[in-house]
């Protein structure tokens, strides 16, 4: 898996997309004017982000590619990608679960919108998704002596 020189702990830009951007702390920033308000035109309501970031203790994320591609996933669990990775199947179908399971927006993104979409997106999420669920380490391996 390819590592982004631009990973930082909070935010992660990448040079193909917009931006990639962990929505912990949206609400207590930019604050909405009632929960109903959505988080950009289209997208979810704040209460909706609320109880996402409840749901899986903040670590929510945003990723836009263009005007109409925009997503919001969370990262995957150890037991969610064990159950994916059982299954005999091809990179593509593997990356395809692991999207449907971590996308929260736009809802009930599946198999449909993945083919007729472009077909780049679901596999660049889901370098995003493992990066964020912790395969890929912050620090290189250092030999202690």
């Amino acid at each position: 898996m390819e590592r982004y020189p631009e990973f930082q702990d909070e935010q992660v830009v990448i040079p193909e997309l917009e931006q990639a951007v962990n929505l912990k702390d949206v609400g207590e920033d930019l604050g909405p004017e009632s929960k109903d308000e959505l988080l950009f035109p289209g997208g979810p309501t704040y209460d909706e982000l609320e109880k996402w970031k409840s749901q899986f203790n903040g670590e929510i994320y945003y990723t836009e590619f263009d005007e109409e591609n925009k997503f919001i996933w969370r990262p995957i669990r150890r037991k969610e990608f064990k159950e994916v990775s059982k299954v005999q199947a091809d990179q593509f179908y593997k990356e395809e679960r692991v999207a449907e399971r971590c996308i929260l927006f736009p809802k009930n993104y599946g198999f449909m919108d993945m083919t007729h979409g472009k077909a780049g997106i679901p596999s660049l999420l889901y370098e995003l998704i493992l990066e964020k669920s912790g395969f890929v380490a912050t620090t290189g391996a250092m030999k202690l002596s």
